[in-house]
């Protein structure tokens, strides 16, 4: 029987070989550093960001996609966090949820929460930390555990 786990006999030209972890690396040479080296700290730190973003794209785009579903939005991942820095489409959505937990508590006591914002807030205007601290303060009274919230 095969193993699935290359051994350190294979050859750095073939298309598997052991990395410096032990693990086995299915990419060729030229492929395996994605980035500058760690020989030039300031190329890698001017680096680092894109790659970050880059990271985070795949999950920007499901976010949008849900957040899309729900409220009815057209966001689409390269603006989301633009979108979602004045607050506004998050109080939105803590809003359809409400409604949505009101109609389908199952006979169980729920209280209605008032969720002020501001529709016409500006990024990064007073108005628009007030509606992201609004959305956080009602995740919280629902019972959200902090491990899931972010910090504005």
């Amino acid at each position: 029987m095969d193993s699935e786990v290359e051994t350190g006999s294979s050859s750095l030209d073939s298309p598997m070989h052991l990395t410096g972890l032990g693990m086995t690396c299915l990419l060729g040479q030229k492929y395996r550093h994605s980035g500058p080296g760690l020989t030039s700290p300031q190329e890698y730190n001017q680096w680092l960001p894109y790659r970050h973003d880059a990271s985070l794209m795949p999950m920007k785009e499901d976010l949008a996609l849900w957040l899309n579903a729900i409220t009815g939005e057209d966001l689409i991942a390269d603006s989301l966090m633009e979108r979602l820095d004045n607050g506004v489409v998050l109080c939105q959505l803590a809003q359809l949820v409400q409604d949505k937990m009101m109609h389908t508590n199952n006979g169980k006591p729920l209280i209605r929460r008032v969720i002020h914002w501001r529709a016409d807030a500006t990024s990064g205007s007073f108005f628009a930390r007030d509606n992201t601290a609004n959305f956080l303060y009602w995740c919280r009274k629902i019972g959200m555990d902090e491990a899931y919230l972010f910090e504005s």
